[in-house]
């Protein structure tokens, strides 16, 4: 096992990427949040079941700073961000945020304002707490994950501040395999280098605050010639289209929403159906689809939190909203070409577009994953419903690795398998083909882990909180 620490190479001549431009090898590549498409799922033939820090990993290198973005792979490079804090971070920490603490208050006589002060200082890293950060983005061997180059992207002082389960660099980046597209949100910026670590152009917008001071978690996502980032705050809200060679922006539609917050955290997704080519979109209240051009092709409203990504599978859309309770975690499965707004009537399960919905499935903070014909949800308690993803009927239910575990994390299917990793580390190795919950291996790194892994080769790169590992011979 080769590991290698990235804070003490940060002084290695920088080494040229070569990369061939086109389409996109899916067998070796994970170019962006959740792979290729945004599916989660990989084509390998062969992932490891078992492994633990030292069997089954090629290598481990340590990450400075704190990050929750997901790697990518592009041919030989991972690409990684992260954000160093010259003083200390406010420690993560897992489990649910629900609102025991708030209520635990509230009957010792506290007042509204002394209990949004203690949840804050709790919960949230304000940008006083803060010292100055830098937002790093690293390019590593992915044979040996010796670093190849690094780039401070930006430093100075967070604008806004972080729950403390979140990061300063929690954005996915995102390749076509011509230049890396590194965001940190819209309060810092975007930054496009080339493969080999030159700056190409950035992109930067006026601050604006997230709700609760949660920070910033969409990652930017790309088509054809196109970066597309969903900027959704308590002050504006909209999407915009971006030229990816130039960070010229293209156009920008505002997003408009009656609910009592506007933030969000879901990275858009661009649908490619046998009709139109569209932009998927969540806020609070209301999922929307946008053309290409910005203008708006239809809407769901009443829907709650907008944290999970959508995908699609078979011709069909699969879009869920959650909150951290049961009871309001929609998901749907919608077919193309609809029109204005397709809300399903109190008590309808479906419509004209909407094929089938379930009131309690999504995830609150996971993306859903479609494998093999299944539609795999897990919410952050670590509940996982499991559904035919062409009826919607429920296929099984079961709570990932017993008792005691909870999820951020989306999960990816590959070789025949499911994998979910844990905010403990763990990763469970799920048969994906059993006609019940099958456990066929616990994997355990024993460190927090929110960031989804991904998958290149016949291999896996989990992030940890301190570490990126590359499982595999």
């Amino acid at each position: 096992m080769a590991r290698r620490s990235l804070a003490l190479m940060g002084a290695l001549v920088s080494i040229v990427v070569v990369s061939a431009a086109g389409p996109p090898d899916a067998s070796k590549t994970w170019p962006g949040f959740r792979g290729h498409e945004m599916t989660g799922v990989a084509p390998a033939k062969s992932l490891p079941e078992k492994w633990s820090k030292t069997e089954n990993v090629a290598w481990s290198v340590d990450i400075p700073g704190r990050g929750w973005s997901s790697p990518i792979i592009w041919e030989n490079t991972v690409f990684v961000t992260s954000a160093i804090n010259s003083a200390a971070f406010k420690q993560g920490s897992t489990g649910i945020y629900g609102n025991d603490y708030a209520a635990e208050l509230q009957k010792q006589g506290l007042s509204m304002e002394q209990i949004m002060e203690k949840l804050r200082a709790r919960d949230i890293e304000s940008p006083s707490e803060s010292a100055e950060v830098r937002y790093m983005v690293y390019a590593l061997d992915a044979k040996t994950g010796r670093v190849k180059w690094q780039q401070e992207a930006h430093r100075g002082q967070p604008v806004g501040g972080r729950h403390r389960k979140n990061t300063y660099a929690s954005e996915t980046p995102v390749t076509d395999g011509k230049r890396l597209y590194a965001y940190f949100g819209h309060n810092v910026g975007l930054f496009c280098y080339s493969l080999d670590g030159k700056l190409q152009w950035k992109k930067t917008w006026p601050p604006q605050n997230m709700y609760l001071d949660f920070g910033t978690a969409s990652s930017p996502v790309l088509h054809d010639g196109r970066v597309y980032l969903l900027q959704d705050s308590e002050e504006k809200s909209y999407l915009t289209a971006l030229d990816a060679a130039t960070g010229n922006e293209l156009w920008r539609v505002e997003r408009a929403t009656e609910a009592r917050f506007k933030s969000s955290w879901i990275t858009p997704f661009v649908w490619k159906n046998k009709l139109r080519t569209e932009i998927i979109t969540a806020g609070h209240l209301q999922i929307t689809s946008y053309d290409l051009n910005g203008k708006e092709l239809w809407r769901i409203t009443r829907v709650p939190i907008p944290t999970p990504s959508p995908l699609a599978w078979n011709g069909m859309l699969y879009i869920g909203v959650g909150s951290q309770g049961d009871a309001n975690r929609p998901f749907f499965a919608i077919q193309p070409g609809a029109a204005g707004d397709i809300t399903l009537e109190k008590d309808a399960t479906s419509n004209d577009f909407i094929q089938w919905f379930h009131p309690r499935a999504s995830g609150y903070t996971p993306s859903p994953l479609v494998y093999e014909g299944r539609v795999y949800l897990v919410h952050d308690n670590g509940i996982m419903t499991v559904l035919d993803a062409t009826t919607g009927k429920e296929v099984y239910k079961a709570r990932v690795g017993g008792a005691g575990n909870t999820f951020s994390a989306s999960p990816i299917g590959a070789a025949g398998r499911v994998y979910i990793v844990s905010e403990e580390g763990a990763t469970f190795v799920l048969d994906a083909t059993a006609a019940e919950y099958k456990e066929l291996a616990r994997n355990d790194l024993a460190e927090m882990s929110l960031s989804s892994p991904a998958v290149a080769g016949n291999a896996l790169y989990i992030r940890t909180q301190s570490k990126l590992y590359k499982i595999g011979k």
